[in-house]
Formats: structure tokens, sequence, C-alpha cells
């Protein structure tokens, strides 16, 4: 790509021109990607312990995200570039074949139902794993039969409109993916280590950021895998109604507290070591880690073996440039062509 000063990127040809106008050149689209496995362990706690921190998961996760980001960053130094911006971490946590029968499992009901099938014919109890995909073909197969269509996959068969890997049980796919650019002036826009930043933020959010003063050193992330038991998802018992009412569960609210502080703490952390004064573009999100499978008490599974929530926590890390102008003008613009609104409206612009 170097030889023949061909670039690749997933910019938009907005984003691609706003990264031009702030100094910079794409020379292509790099990723990284691990394929992780990881076992939940349950702790074993005392009846009525807090819920605590699984420090093996936490390290686990962290780290394969970390390999992932890592060989991306490696692609981007191979370009020569300065740094790599469009961010964004993809993890696959669909790896359990059974999920992924089970999430089929459900969609089958779903269409089942509207057909008119009664729920003593699709709920097959326990043993639905071996048992529901001959009675599922069987219907469809009377299904297109009636409606005079030729053989052809049932709805649930194909593929997922969000990507699932069967990877197998307890493993994960975790990729990072970006666009890596090149400063074209005369400094560096590589961190304190001498590594090509990375950032999270769009071809806008960058040309606004340059424009007024900053830059960024670095993709600073921070994670917390949280194991909350079964007795803090219930209520406590005081009375014949209590468990019918409305009430905060205190035990479990403070859980999730301590989770996120300790992803926030940890993402400063990164940051500090870049020499980073601020973090800008912070998310916070929670992905569920252990998911337990038992046909009594379907969906509810959690209030016998508790839940494991990771708390996760990315953001960009910026510094001021010395001698930069930092008043940005700000304008007030209307979009013509509002995207949301022509999907709103079946696809038609306005």
């Amino acid at each position: 790509m170097r030889a023949k000063k061909l670039f690749t990127c997933d910019l938009s040809v907005n984003e691609f021109l706003l990264v031009k106008e702030a100094g910079f050149d794409c020379l292509g689209l790099v990723m990284g990607t691990s394929i992780y496995q990881v076992v939940p362990t349950v702790p074993q706690l005392e009846k009525g312990a807090p819920g605590c921190e699984v420090y093996d998961m936490t390290r686990a996760l962290y780290h394969a995200r970390e390999l992932a980001m890592a060989r991306m960053e490696q692609e981007a130094e191979e370009l020569g570039g300065d740094g790599i911006i469009g961010v964004r971490l993809v993890v696959n946590l669909d790896g359990d074949p059974q999920r992924i029968a089970w999430k089929q499992y459900r969609q089958w009901q779903a269409w089942a139902h509207e057909q008119g099938y009664p729920r003593r014919v699709t709920n097959l109890g326990y043993d639905w794993f071996s048992r529901w995909q001959q009675v599922a073909w069987a219907q469809w197969t009377q299904w297109c039969q009636r409606m005079g269509w030729p053989a052809q996959p049932a709805p649930w068969s194909l593929p997922p409109k969000e990507p699932t890997y069967a990877l197998g049980q307890n493993v994960v796919e975790f990729m990072a993916i970006g666009t890596a650019v090149k400063h074209r002036g005369p400094e560096s826009f590589k961190n304190k280590l001498g590594k090509p930043f990375q950032s999270a933020l769009s071809g806008q959010e960058l040309w606004m950021l340059v424009r007024s003063g900053y830059r960024p050193v670095g993709f600073v992330m921070g994670n917390c895998v949280y194991y909350v038991p079964p007795w803090l998802l219930k209520p406590p018992t005081g009375g014949f109604f209590t468990r019918a009412k409305s009430c905060e569960l205190s035990g479990y609210t403070h859980g999730l507290y301590d989770a996120r502080e300790l992803a926030i703490e940890r993402l400063q952390w990164e940051a500090e070591a870049l020499g980073a004064t601020g973090v800008v573009d912070v998310t916070v999100s929670e992905n569920a880690h252990a998911w337990q499978r038992t046909y009594v008490n379907i969906g509810n599974a959690a209030l016998t073996s508790g839940e494991m929530i990771e708390l996760f926590v990315i953001g960009t890390a910026v510094v001021p440039m010395p001698g930069a102008d930092r008043r940005l003008q700000t304008k007030l613009v209307h979009v013509a062509n509002d995207r949301r609104g022509a999907q709103h409206l079946g696809g038609r612009e306005k």
C-alpha cells in the first residue's frame, strides 16, 4: 500500500474530507483480532455476602482487548502512521453453540405463534435442545407447501443480522478496527511512548479537536467484571407482600456503583500514563458474561445462580497543543438531509 500510495478507509466522504482539512492523510484500514477463551468462574460466597469483583475474568477480558489493539497498532506502524482514528472494538460474546441454538429456538417459537400454533405444541420442555429442530422443520415444510413455495431455508436458520460465530463454548472473539492516518506537518502526532495514537473520534470530531487546539494521544479503557449473588437480586423479606412491591435493590445498586468506579479509575490510570490532561467521548457499557439456562424459571435463572456483569469504559485521552488558538468559533447549522428523518419516512430524504 505504501509503494502504490493506495489507501483504504471506512470513513464517509464528508469524514474523509474533514480529516484532510485537519492536516492528516489516510493510510489504510487497520485491524487487530484475538480469539480468547474466557471461562466464567462463579465465586462461592457465603449466604448474605455482598458482591465482589472477579479479578481473573477482569484481567482476561482486558488482556484480550489489549492484544487486539496492539495488533491494530502494529499494522498502523507498518504503514508509517501517526495515529488511528475511528477505532471501534467488536466483541462477539455469542460463542456458546447452545446459546445460539436457544436464540433460534425462541425465533421459531415466535414465528409458530404468529401462524396460530398453540403453545402446547411449541413448548418443548426440558429436552428442547434435542427436539426443537425436528418439530420446527416439520412445521416450516407444511407452511411452504400450504403457501405453494418451493423448499427453502427457514427464517431462524438464516444468518443473523448481528455477527455470530460458533467458535465453541466460552470462546470469544475480540476485534479492533480503525483507519491509520499521518499528519502532513513536520511535527509528530505520536504519543509519549513513541507509538501511533489510537482514538475513537470520527473524522469530524478529530477536525474539531485539532481546530480547538487539542490532539489525541491514545484510546484508553478500563473494565471490571463484577459478580452479583442471587440474594442481592431479590427484595428484602419483611412481609407477605414484600416481593410484590416496588423497591430499590440497594445491594445490587451499590455493587454496580463499585464496578463502575473501578472501571473508570482504570481508564484514568491509562490516561495518566500517556500524560493526558483529560479524556473525551467517554462511554460506559455493560456486558453479561454468564448466561445460565434452565427451563424452570426461564429468563430469571440469575435469581438462583447470580449475575456476572462487566462494566467497560472507553474514551480518547487528549492533551493541549502548545501555542494553539483554542477559541473555536461555533455556528448553528441546519442539516437539510436528516438521515433520521429519512429513515422515519421510509428512506425518502426531504
